[in-house]
């Protein structure tokens, strides 16, 4: 699609690429040209390649589909079934936001262009996803002073950035996080996209495709082809919840979520078949705009012993743990505590500490892909509770 690299002013201080893609929160990047830490992957229906200076983020469009397709309906009676046009209702424009963070341009490039959209636009999906606009050098000096905890772990963890993800691909994503590690969840997303989604472009050997739309995922028959393709009792969660979301609205009941206090908005994701509480927070965290909320897996509950010394006397993680874990993050790190979390988080992980050793200038000395696995306790799958 296009050739050269397009740059956005970027400070390697303002943004470590290689943390931020590969730390768990989102699950289709890979690393594609490992000597110059170039990775390679899929949001907003565009097929991207990034990389990064000193004083800028470099990035490649490889492939694309417009938004949406004429064969997606992600909102009951259709409402979205058009690709918008010129003159298109707020409505219409908050919806189409609610995925893409970025409403579509009205206006497509110019003849002899080979982006779909102004350079602009894709600029602007990329500030949005990295939440670029935040000084994040700023907040680490604040959560520097909350607690010696972060300032002695977090200085190779330096410019760790939290997602804004759709909210679709990250529900149906930490659906299938449970009881699992990221190269396996990884797996399991890209079936989702290949069986479920749509062929955005074959790039270097390997096809890729767009998150599909939840209709999609929504069918009857949709929970017996995952478990063919050994999703397991995830299977059903997905299919459930699809057809539940549907049923509330979909895209607008997602756009609600945005609106909602933290604590409504996680009550209202517990409402979907497996959906337990973690799932809950990774999603309002993720996607929602709720960067208070705090997922507590194995992980956070071993770094919850630098703040609640009884925790590590207990075995497990109840429901009234989870809850005490965090509310003292948010007592600590305020109105971002989820955030701050989520650098100490890429700082617990051994495969990170080993992988990424920072030099001087900020970048890697080994171009090696980084994926940590996320533990999980096993259990019996259930509709509540823990996951």
């Amino acid at each position: 699609m296009c050739s050269q690299w397009l740059k956005i002013p970027c400070l390697y201080n303002q943004l470590q690429l290689k943390t931020t893609l590969t730390g768990g929160q989102s699950f289709r990047w890979k690393i594609h040209e490992p000597s110059s830490d170039e990775f390679i992957g899929v949001f907003a229906n565009v097929v991207w390649i990034l990389k990064q200076t000193q004083s800028e983020l470099l990035y490649k469009i490889v492939g694309e589909l417009p938004y949406p397709n004429p064969t997606n309906q992600d909102v009951c009676e259709g409402s979205l079934a058009k690709r918008p046009k010129k003159g298109k209702t707020s409505e219409q424009g908050n919806l189409a936001k609610v995925r893409l963070k970025v409403p579509e341009p009205d206006s497509f490039s110019g003849k002899g262009s080979n982006l779909l959209y102004p350079p602009s636009y894709y600029e602007q999906l990329l500030r949005v996803y990295f939440r670029l606009d935040v000084d994040l050098e700023e907040y680490y000096r604040q959560w520097n002073k909350c607690h010696s905890h972060f300032e002695s772990n977090a200085g190779q963890f330096y410019a760790v950035r939290q997602l804004d993800q759709d909210p679709v691909e990250n529900l149906f994503s930490f659906i299938c996080s449970q009881n699992n590690h990221i190269l396996r969840i990884s797996s399991l997303v890209e079936k989702i996209c290949s069986n479920f989604g749509e062929q955005i472009c074959e790039y270097d050997g390997t096809t890729y495709f767009n998150f599909p739309d939840m209709r999609a995922l929504a069918a009857p028959q949709v929970e017996q082809q995952l478990r063919d393709l050994s999703f397991g009792y995830r299977a059903k969660y997905i299919q459930k919840s699809a057809e539940e979301i549907l049923s509330k609205g979909g895209l607008e009941w997602f756009h609600q979520l945005q609106n909602l206090s933290y604590k409504d908005a996680h009550k209202e994701l517990l409402t979907l078949t497996g959906i337990g509480p973690k799932v809950a927070d990774c999603i309002c965290l993720m996607s929602l705009n709720h960067l208070q909320a705090i997922p507590v897996d194995t992980h956070v509950f071993q770094i919850a012993r630098h703040y609640m010394p009884h925790v590590g006397k207990t075995k497990g993680i109840s429901g009234k743990l989870y809850v005490e874990i965090g509310d003292k993050f948010r007592e600590i790190y305020g109105s971002k505590a989820g955030w701050a979390q989520t650098v100490l988080f890429c700082a617990d992980l051994n495969k990170f500490k080993e992988d990424a050793q920072i030099t001087s200038n900020g970048k890697t000395k080994s171009g090696t892909e980084s994926c940590p696995k996320t533990e999980f306790k096993k259990r019996k799958p259930a509709k509540s509770g823990i996951k």
